[in-house]
């Protein structure tokens, strides 16, 4: 049994340490509340609110965990660790002109400081500046060698830079990295080979970089995804949804974008968010952080979401849509009359949207499998989306995902709107008028340049939603034909 800290330590720094040693030991309660009462006993230290911030980002409550760094930093304005992590908190909620003043100061504090160049990079990504972005990745390589996080970043933005002096590099560097740094290089490198149309040299990086992720994330087990399909038909049957009528909040100011990754989610959110009465909230956990925080709105336990869904009573149905309104649209300005969240795998919460917020639109994007597949597999997503990891899982989660909207399109009485990326990308003018007029906003020109937004953008789409439509990424596939069997026998069978 591990050794425990005193129940009352007698300090500041003895509750940090206390709160340390629990965030270890995963009791995320315990950290809290040491680190609180660390806090209280001396409030200018920047440790115990940096602490309670990563608490809270692992709880994904990322504006809580924003607002205890911005205290850690007024606490302690020299502490460099409290302005980075702010910074990329800033970032990642959108806060982009924060988020750069921060990074500004974090170099003023310390030049050397690699990982604030490399946060500063990424964030200048997001802002469409691939030079500006290669010097701070280059910067941040120098300071810190070899930095295979920066060396990644650097291969992706091969179509804006010259990347001769990396390219050699990471392919030698690549046989001897840990699992993680492999995969963030192998997917660069498989970029840079696909940009000099060298594709089975790309294949080939891919692969590696995905049986590192593979390896560190663990196999997908397909027999479970089925059964949490199955469970979400069961549980939310037409019946269900017949009983739950008119309840909710009326909302009609939300909208959903959801899909596969790399269907289209971003460049249609692009499009609407052009509008001048249209905000793009970007991809928010807003409604996975409600879903699974219904037990504590029940008061009970003794069931999680969606097992406890039809304990969910009209007045609290109605406090949960009323509570996603005011969370996702924290940053839309009062004239924003639809604000979108484009979290593509909400298509798993379409029943608790049907309940809660029965006036929102979706919009489903679909796009050829062998396309949005192969496009999966070359993007470095998080250990969660294991299934991204190997083609034939991709094919089989494809399947599974089209089952499932299916049944919300028969039974929930959602308004859902099905677009599909290649007619966005062949007919873009009429497909823009579509969007528009689903969401029940008047034509407006500034959708037609959609790529000329300085919004940030902090998905894998960023550059493509950055340039004019182009026609490139239709049939992209046919280029590694050879290699994805899985996906192009998905494809032929429709199912």
């Amino acid at each position: 049994m591990a050794k425990t800290a005193p129940s009352n330590p007698p300090t500041a720094k003895g509750w940090f340490e206390r709160g340390n040693e629990c965030k270890r030991a995963g009791n995320l309660a315990g950290a809290l509340d040491a680190y609180r009462q660390s806090i209280k006993l001396n409030q200018h230290v920047a440790a115990p609110w940096i602490g309670l911030a990563q608490v809270l980002h692992a709880n994904s409550q990322f504006e809580d965990a924003r607002q205890c760094l911005i205290q850690a930093t007024i606490a302690e304005p020299g502490n460099l660790l409290a302005r980075q992590k702010l910074a990329a908190s800033h970032k990642q909620l959108g806060y982009v002109e924060h988020a750069m003043r921060v990074y500004e100061q974090a170099l003023a504090l310390d030049p050397s400081a690699a990982a604030t160049h490399l946060g500063r990079g990424q964030l200048l990504e997001d802002l469409g500046q691939p030079q500006e972005a290669a010097a701070a990745y280059r910067q941040a390589r120098t300071l810190e060698p070899p930095m295979s996080e920066a060396l990644a970043n650097l291969l992706s933005l091969g179509d804006h830079i010259d990347l001769m002096p990396e390219l050699e590099e990471a392919r030698n560097l690549l046989p001897t990295l840990k699992l993680s740094e492999k995969a963030q290089v192998g997917y660069g490198l498989g970029k840079a080979y696909e940009q000099r149309k060298d594709y089975d040299a790309a294949f080939d990086a891919y692969a590696i970089a995905n049986a590192a992720r593979r390896e560190a994330a663990g196999q997908f087990d397909r027999t479970f995804f089925d059964a949490r399909i199955e469970e979400m038909m069961t549980r939310f049957s037409e019946d269900f949804f017949a009983a739950r009528r008119e309840w909710g909040d009326p909302s009609e100011r939300p909208v959903f974008i959801v899909g596969l990754p790399r269907s289209g989610t971003t460049l249609t959110e692009q499009i609407l968010a052009s509008h001048p009465q249209c905000f793009g909230a970007g991809e928010l956990n807003v409604l996975t952080d409600l879903a699974t925080g219904t037990p504590d709105r029940l008061g009970s336990n003794e069931a999680a979401w969606p097992q406890c869904a039809p304990r969910l009573s009209a007045v609290q149905l109605q406090e949960l849509g009323r509570d996603y309104i005011a969370q996702s649209a924290q940053r839309a300005p009062a004239t924003a009359v639809r604000v979108i969240d484009k979290q593509p795998l909400n298509f798993w919460h379409l029943g608790l949207i049907a309940i809660a917020l029965p006036n929102a639109r979706i919009i489903h994007c679909t796009r050829d499998i062998r396309d949005c597949g192969l496009s999966i597999f070359t993007q470095n997503f998080n250990l969660l989306q294991n299934w991204s990891t190997d083609l034939g899982d991709i094919a089989h989660y494809w399947q599974g995902y089209r089952k499932l909207m299916a049944h919300w399109s028969k039974v929930t009485g959602l308004q859902i709107l099905e677009v599909t990326y290649e007619d966005t990308v062949s007919e873009f003018k009429d497909q823009a008028a579509r969007l528009l007029d689903f969401v029940s906003l008047p034509w407006n020109e500034r959708v037609l340049q959609f790529h000329q937004s300085e919004r940030a953008v902090q998905t894998p789409s960023r550059w493509q939603v950055r340039q004019p439509l182009y026609q490139t990424s239709k049939a992209r596939w046919r280029h590694y034909e050879s290699h994805l069997a899985p996906l192009i026998e998905a494809a032929e069978s429709g199912q």
